[in-house]
């Protein structure tokens, strides 16, 4: 039993999406798809970078014509949001996009920070040409046709001077961003692109986001495939959860068919998550069979290893 949960628990953290959502997809449900619900988690993806996950309605896809959504081959599944509402903190996103969007060798774009004034963002880090210039970047942020993040630069300044346009900042330096832009980012004209489905290496996310706010000095985004599943029922009623129904989960040498599992914490409030330390919360916590043969994992909050608490 101890097996199968962990496996379980496995599957189930690496089901939530690790990015920020990028362009539509509008492909029927099969037999062959597992249903995704969550509700008021704090998912952490690394140490410094969390998605606190207001809600979400998906469903996880396998990329393989007759094989099912395997957890151990995360380019077996892609994960398809219907509808989303999901806010990152400019610190997050700045850590995601230092540690991966620009994190490859030669990004000539370093020290990436974000910054939240009233409704507008500024952006700054340090442009590799030789000699560090550092930058600064203020615009708007919204939602473009294909489903992406835009932000607009009004203002940029290079070593505190103004210049004319990102062009001007960049120079040969932009042909490298677009050469790049498979890690989630390019810049056309004064705007910068952050193309979600790229964000994060695989399960590459599928959605569509409509419209991006900035509310309580976070970055909010919302998604809609135009899709409108039903919602999922979980099995035990929670403000926070996640929950995985239907299709069939691959773990290990292990196979849930029909799958039923739901996870919830131990706190009221958000449900704060950690991939990587899942089995910390998992120890700390217990399961319980549903009479449906689902699983409902209670585990305890990551916030309780944070700061020495126990």
């Amino acid at each position: 039993m101890s097996t199968h949960f962990a496996g379980v628990l496995c599957a189930a953290a690496m089901a939530i999406p690790l990015a920020l959502p990028g362009s539509a997809s509008k492909r029927a449900v099969s037999s062959s798809d597992v249903g995704s619900q969550m509700k008021n988690v704090g998912f952490r993806i690394a140490d410094d970078v969390v998605l606190e996950i207001h809600a979400l309605r998906g469903i996880l896809k396998p990329t393989r014509t007759g094989e099912p959504v395997t957890f151990d081959d995360v380019s077996s599944f892609d994960v398809a949001v219907d509808t989303a509402e999901i806010a990152v903190t400019p610190e997050s996103l700045g850590a995601l996009m230092n540690s991966y969007v620009l994190g490859y060798e030669g990004s000539p774009i370093r020290n990436v920070s974000l910054e939240v004034e009233g409704d507008r963002i500024k952006q700054k880090g340090k442009l590799h040409k030789g000699v560090g210039i550092e930058f600064e970047i203020e615009g708007t942020l919204s939602a473009n046709t294909d489903g992406d993040i835009v932000m607009h630069a009004d203002k940029i300044k290079a070593d505190h001077v103004p210049v004319k346009g990102l062009l001007h900042l960049f120079g040969d330096d932009l042909a490298d961003l677009v050469k790049h832009g498979g890690r989630g980012m390019k810049v056309e004209g004064d705007d910068i692109i952050l193309m979600p489905q790229a964000m994060t290496p695989p399960p590459h996310i599928q959605g569509r986001v409509t419209r991006v706010a900035i509310e309580d000095g976070k970055i909010v985004q919302f998604m809609d495939s135009g899709l409108h599943l039903t919602a999922l029922r979980p099995p035990l009623a929670r403000n926070a959860y996640i929950y995985h129904r239907g299709g069939t989960l691959r773990f290990g040498k292990l196979t849930m068919r029909d799958a039923d599992l739901e996870i919830v914490g131990d706190r009221p409030g958000p449900f704060a998550f950690f991939q990587k330390q899942y089995s910390r919360q998992l120890v700390a916590g217990y399961s319980k069979s549903t009479a449906s043969n689902g699983l409902i994992a209670h585990m305890a909050d990551y916030s309780r290893f944070l700061g020495g608490e126990k």
